[in-house]
């Protein structure tokens, strides 16, 4: 069992303020900064902050004689600089995590989810200065132990009977702070970087398709639990009233002849323009299904709903005017009159035809 008094050089009466003291001291004698590539003293450093850690925590302070480091759970005094929830905070921000996943919600247009397409990414993050390789600290310059957490790189936050360790915001979590920071990143250790890569969209990537990003590769962070969740912006033409299916939805402005007559009609989709024929008295706000010419996520084709939308000519000429009018009275049109015989059907479309 560790006397973490002694590991300290101190008595078992001694005062926090004692306990402080001696830790500095150790903890600049044996810091790995100062100590390069001398696995003895970066041990005992451990051993020191371990020490000091558990013997500032006032509950262990008070009953140190009766408990020692087996009793102890030391994970809960990570000394990490930065966990994979920091890196994926800064590369990303737009994200979320669910089951130890990451996602970061890209947003694509209707064409690039139907046809799929290479998309070139940069993606900012917070890399190691390469000034001062991380420390924050001006080359060439001293340390110094950080007075917000004495070192540890962690303070404690007291919420009624509750304490939780919050990693220390003045020094980073690192425990020590610079003298002369270093002015390429202003003491922080990090600078803003952007890591380029390629994502490529498959075919009929549908609203919350997946993309791992395991294949991306950096010295600097690892995505292997992070993916791109595929959002789809609304279309300008085209509306999907329910994710659930692959229907589409389209409003068609049709001129009051065409509505009245019938005939093919030049419809856009997704997969081009196509000539369609719709039915004599198509009236407004009605629609036509056209099967198989909505989307085809998950090997299911959806059906396109064209809804018509009757356009009245507007700035129109006298001579118009007159045989609008003359076809209104001569078909009793004001009153909805419905043609009861061919010939007045005849002189109906002989009216219309006069006019274009």
């Amino acid at each position: 069992m560790k006397d973490y008094y002694k590991v300290l050089g101190v008595n078992r009466n001694s005062s926090l303020e004692d306990i402080k003291m001696a830790y500095k001291k150790l903890a600049m004698k044996y810091h790995p900064d100062r100590n390069s590539n001398d696995l003895k003293s970066e041990e005992k450093f451990k051993e020191i902050k371990e020490a000091y850690e558990f013997l500032t925590n006032k509950n262990n302070f008070k009953n140190s004689n009766n408990f020692h480091s087996e009793n102890i759970n030391f994970s809960d005094f990570s000394t990490s600089e930065s966990s994979l929830d920091d890196i994926f905070n800064v590369i990303f921000q737009k994200n979320f995590k669910k089951d130890n996943k990451f996602y970061f919600s890209l947003e694509i247009n209707l064409e690039t989810a139907i046809y799929g397409a290479t998309i070139d990414l940069k993606i900012p993050y917070k890399g190691t200065c390469q000034k001062c390789f991380g420390k924050g600290n001006k080359p060439g310059s001293d340390m110094k132990i950080c007075s917000k957490c004495h070192g540890s790189g962690f303070y404690t936050i007291m919420q009624g009977i509750f304490s939780f360790k919050q990693k220390c915001y003045k020094c980073g979590g690192k425990g020590y702070v610079s003298v002369e920071i270093c002015l390429n990143c202003s003491g922080v250790g990090k600078v803003d970087k952007k890591y380029n890569c390629n994502i490529f969209i498959n075919k009929n990537s549908d609203n919350n398709t997946q993309i791992s990003l395991k294949h991306l590769k950096s010295d600097e962070f690892l995505l292997d639990n992070c993916y791109i969740l595929i959002k789809i912006k609304p279309h300008n033409l085209f509306l999907r009233k329910n994710l659930k299916n692959n229907d589409l939805f389209l409003n068609y402005y049709l001129d009051f002849s065409k509505a009245i007559l019938g005939g093919y009609i030049k419809v856009f989709t997704i997969y081009g323009y196509i000539l369609y024929r719709i039915s004599k008295y198509t009236q407004n706000n009605k629609y036509l299904k056209i099967p198989g010419f909505g989307l085809n996520f998950k090997n299911r084709f959806g059906d396109l709903y064209v809804y018509f939308f009757i356009e009245i000519p507007v700035n129109i000429n006298y001579n118009q005017w007159f045989l609008i009018n003359k076809l209104r009275i001569s078909t009793n049109f004001s009153e909805n009159y419905l043609f009861s015989n061919i010939n007045s059907y005849n002189s109906f479309l002989d009216n219309i035809f006069k006019l274009f």
